[in-house]
């Protein structure tokens, strides 16, 4: 189960008294952010209204700042664009961590005291992260698709050969993004990680942002209204593409986890000469999120009646803060159009070379899932691999443990997946 922290839950509006009323809400939007990165919360509360102080201690701020820390990386600057009005609300400020770039919307009432801030977009992966750094050869891409631009990196052999094979790898569940990491605590570099593996052995791969995730975010589409063929449809679109490409030859799909039911979709029409299912479901999204939830009795109480409205195809407003990062309104659309998907009778459909692959320690996607997608299509070869878990890694079956991997991005892929998906490419 994925930590799941609420970046948009602190909204507050509430007017109060006038302290800084002298200043432009863009110097106390920077100010306050300079406050939070100095651990200095209760000066950051002073720049808020009489409302915001009734409802947020500086309790509060500190564990808000060090999980934003944690899911991002370290806080190093923050900025509001020149052309922008300095006294507008709300009003859009650029916060650079580590790891990503975040745009916080803060708003201000008439006194310019902040009475509330926000996320109301997909954080942006910092473009060093993404480069390999084994210096394998790579290529910044951008396909249009409908309705917007996927970005992503073809990553190639260090010594290029004519016609070589390539891989689609598509990401699983979330904003996740092209390297294999998230804002909700994974950065494993899992993606990167397996494509560099795929170019140490002759493979090329393009792996890319989804829609509306790191760099894909220009689209005409808003988030709510974004549904799971979207993705099946993008993917399609990139197979075509590379298959366009003179210098490459075999097309391979790879699927991780939810990417798994995106690449079986694909693949139904793309018919590549392999398709590899990488920690993918064997069972209803619905029931993999019931199954997930069950070591959380009191979450998975509050989540069985949302869990039914969505499964009868209609959304709710009623959602805890504990379950927004599952169920928020803004992918309610998403996840009813994701529970009508049933992965053992898509796979039963497919026709092409298949490698499904599960691992022992995998503590979200147990491998019962990769046993049920081997008996849905019994010619699949199945590759279960002792002690790896869901981001790839060699890791105990101890939940604490297992879950320093999700945070260990120069920890390697666990050895006997490279090795079994390698041999198993290099036969098609």
């Amino acid at each position: 189960m994925k930590r799941h922290v609420l970046l948009g839950a602190l909204v507050f509006f509430i007017v109060g008294r006038t302290a800084y009323a002298q200043t432009t809400n863009a110097e106390n939007a920077l100010k306050f952010m300079e406050f939070l990165a100095q651990g200095q919360y209760e000066d950051a509360l002073n720049l808020t209204a009489v409302g915001f102080k009734a409802k947020v201690k500086p309790t509060d701020l500190a564990q808000l700042w060090e999980n934003f820390n944690q899911q991002l990386g370290p806080y190093e600057s923050a900025k509001i664009a020149d052309d922008v009005d300095k006294n507008a609300a709300p009003l859009m400020v650029e916060t650079t961590f580590k790891n990503y770039i975040m745009p916080f919307t803060v708003n201000f009432d008439e006194n310019h005291e902040i009475v509330g801030f926000f996320v109301q977009q997909q954080p942006k992966s910092r473009e060093d992260a993404r480069v390999s750094p084994s210096n394998f050869p790579e290529e910044a891409i951008k396909v249009k698709v409908h309705g917007g631009i996927i970005s992503g990196t073809i990553m190639t052999p260090k010594t290029p050969q004519a016609s070589m094979p390539i891989a689609l790898i598509i990401a699983g569940s979330g904003p996740t993004d092209r390297n294999g990491n998230n804002v909700y605590g994974v950065h494993s570099n899992s993606y990167l990680l397996l494509a560099e593996a795929l170019a140490d052995n002759g493979i090329a791969s393009f792996r890319y942002d989804k829609r509306l995730v790191g760099e894909s975010t220009t689209f005409d589409t808003k988030q709510d209204s974004v549904v799971f063929q979207d993705f099946v449809d993008d993917a399609v679109i990139l197979g075509n593409f590379l298959r366009s490409r003179k210098e490459f030859g075999k097309l391979f799909i790879l699927g991780h986890s939810e990417g798994s039911n995106i690449g079986i979709m694909a693949s139904q029409q793309l018919k590549p000469d392999a398709f590899v299912s990488l920690c993918g479901p064997g069972e209803n999204l619905s029931t993999t999120l019931e199954s997930q939830l069950v070591a959380q009795p009191q979450l998975a109480q509050q989540a069985k009646p949302i869990i039914q409205l969505l499964k009868q195809g209609k959304t709710t407003n009623n959602v805890p803060d504990a379950l927004n990062g599952l169920f928020a309104p803004v992918i309610q659309k998403f996840i009813i159009s994701s529970f009508q998907v049933e992965p053992t009778e898509e796979i039963a459909k497919l026709s092409v070379p298949l490698l499904i692959i599960g691992g022992t320690s995998d503590l979200q996607v147990p491998i019962k899932h990769a046993e049920a997608l081997k008996q849905a299509n019994p010619k699949a070869t199945l590759l279960l691999i002792s002690q790896m878990n869901h981001v790839l890694k060699t890791a105990p079956n101890n939940r604490s443990e297992n879950l320093k991997t999700y945070t260990a991005p120069n920890l390697p892929l666990n050895g006997d997946l490279v090795m079994g998906l390698v041999n198993f490419l290099s036969d098609k």
